[in-house]
């Protein structure tokens, strides 16, 4: 039972070496995985027959299509809301503000609010799950469309779709301005642009092909925000947004330019 045990244990670990790179040598298996070579050709042939490992030539293995399939059906069923809403009512429990998930629809370049973590705050925001909602306002819509395609940003200008807060018209120049700006930063902070005298801070949420798929927010009464709260927002929201995109496979090295004491880091 215990050879049975380590053999599995081993094999993970395998299939976890081989969903990091296209390919692998022997040797290096061996070394990463701090196993002899003879057991690391053991388990590259227990896994072949079920076409979880294929040759990429002399000495050298990839991922079967087996291993692609099974990676493809876990991310498609990814529950985002059951992984972060824990880590939102974290929050929102050490904050006492409301913070939330907000994911992209890309096929009709809008967001909508999956999942948020309530404040018991006599003033507070009430946010509507599930409706779609335009990308070019508030932080968890810019967030996003920060890092889509330039197509898709050029699609959004075109659309102009008004502010829901109070219907003024979408600035091209001062969007396309924000977006450089929360890619340099690496999260987003707007004011009364989606709630009504509201400060909103997202931070966005990476999958394994390093698409933007999602971001973490909070929502803040201006009155109640100050500025010493940003970086110490932005601090606990990348934490959370990074345990996510790590959960989704994500090997994008993002981290917003200031931590929980304010310092840049660029």
């Amino acid at each position: 039972m215990a050879d049975d045990t380590g053999t599995v244990s081993r094999t993970l670990a395998l299939l976890g070496c081989l969903a990091e790179r296209d390919q692998w040598g022997v040797s290096a298996l061996s070394q990463r995985l701090n196993l002899p070579r003879s057991t690391v050709h053991r388990l590259l042939n227990l896994c072949r027959p079920q076409g979880f490992v294929e040759t990429a030539g002399a000495g050298t293995y990839r991922p079967g299509l087996a291993l692609f399939r099974l990676a493809g059906r876990l991310s498609f069923q990814m529950p985002l809301r059951r992984i972060v809403l824990p880590l939102l009512t974290e929050f929102t429990q050490q904050f006492g503000e409301t913070s939330l998930l907000t994911v992209v629809d890309r096929n009709e370049l809008k967001v909508f609010f999956a999942a948020k973590a309530e404040t018991s705050a006599p003033m507070r925001y009430v946010i509507e799950t599930n409706s779609l909602v335009p990308l070019g306002w508030g932080a968890s819509g810019r967030a996003i469309l920060a890092y889509l395609t330039e197509a898709e940003i050029a699609e959004v200008i075109r659309r102009a779709e008004p502010s829901p807060v109070d219907s003024r018209p979408l600035d091209a120049k001062e969007l396309r301005k924000s977006l450089a700006d929360i890619r340099s930063k690496g999260y987003a902070i707007t004011q009364k642009q989606r709630t009504p005298e509201g400060v909103g801070i997202s931070v966005p949420i990476f999958d394994a092909a390093g698409q933007v798929v999602a971001n973490v927010s909070v929502t803040v009464p201006a009155f109640r925000f100050r500025p010493s709260d940003e970086p110490v927002f932005v601090h606990a929201l990348a934490k959370i947004a990074a345990t996510v995109s790590e959960a989704l496979g994500s090997t994008v090295a993002h981290r917003p330019a200031v931590n929980a004491k304010g310092f840049a880091k660029l």
